[in-house]
């Protein structure tokens, strides 16, 4: 009996050890956003890597949306509605909170309503930053079916880390002449916000990541002077208001747009 109750003991904590482990796996892509964690952030990575920027969903009926804006869309019901197109056309409007796609397959159309601001899928309870309609119709029919839920702009999130710059365009780094050493950045996805410095001054602001684009806002910075202040003065008038395509490769990190490049490496 007292072998039987040893043997239950060194199960219980095999299980516990693993269940630990496995969570630990599991949550390093896990991202808070807002009040709330992003549900599954390795579902919408593997979808970011496979090409889609903008993912949606809804209920009553069930439907999907995956939106690669460079190959076009694919959307399904579980009414057996399927729409494959390989372009998809943007749709002018003088509302900036609304922006509208159109596609066409031989027999169909889809009109795209991306709308920011909160939404919360009413059966997962997840948080998404745009409401999403989506209408439908095939060329013999004459009204649209409508479709509503919720959606999210997908973004690399391995970018949520902490970043050491290594070459910028047209600056020569060398760490024993900055006060604080070569710049350094924290990007905090859950916020969309940045941090850090670039070799003197704290800086911090607002960031958008829409896919494989980072758009940084007004860049706060406190006001203590330095022996050299060129590369902050560079890297401040590089960033402030400026949007680049970002890349992630290798633990290394490529910020680019047409007037300058940056390449960081990751903070182990």
């Amino acid at each position: 009996m007292k072998h039987f109750f040893f043997l239950l003991i060194a199960l219980i904590i095999l299980v516990a050890c693993t269940s630990s482990i496995k969570t630990n796996k599991e949550d390093k892509l896990n991202i808070n956003q807002g009040e709330g964690q992003i549900t599954n952030p390795t579902f919408y990575q593997n979808k970011f890597l496979n090409g889609i920027d903008f993912f949606a969903r809804g209920n009553e009926p069930n439907w999907v949306l995956d939106i690669d804006f460079q190959k076009g869309i694919n959307f399904s019901t579980m009414d057996d509605i399927k729409i494959i197109t390989s372009s998809i056309e943007k749709i002018k409007s003088p509302d900036t909170v609304v922006t509208r796609y159109m596609a066409h397959t031989e027999s169909e159309e889809i009109i795209i309503s991306i709308i920011k601001g909160s939404c919360q899928d009413n059966m997962s309870g997840e948080l998404f930053n745009y409401k999403v309609k989506v209408e439908v119709k095939s060329f013999k029919e004459k009204d649209y079916k409508v479709f509503n839920g919720c959606g999210k702009y997908l973004y690399d999130y391995r970018l949520n880390d902490i970043w050491v710059m290594e070459n910028m365009t047209g600056v020569e780094l060398k760490k024993e002449e900055l006060l604080k050493g070569v710049p350094t950045f924290e990007f905090n996805l859950s916020e969309m916000r940045f941090s850090g410095h670039a070799g003197c001054n704290r800086l911090m602001g607002k960031i958008e990541v829409e896919g494989s684009k980072i758009k940084f806002g007004n860049i706060a910075a406190t006001m203590m002077a330095c022996p050299d202040m060129k590369v902050e003065r560079a890297v401040v008038d590089a960033l402030n208001k400026k949007e680049f395509n970002y890349k992630i490769e290798n633990l290394k990190l490529m910020l680019e747009n047409n007037s300058v490049k940056m390449i960081f490496k990751k903070v182990d």
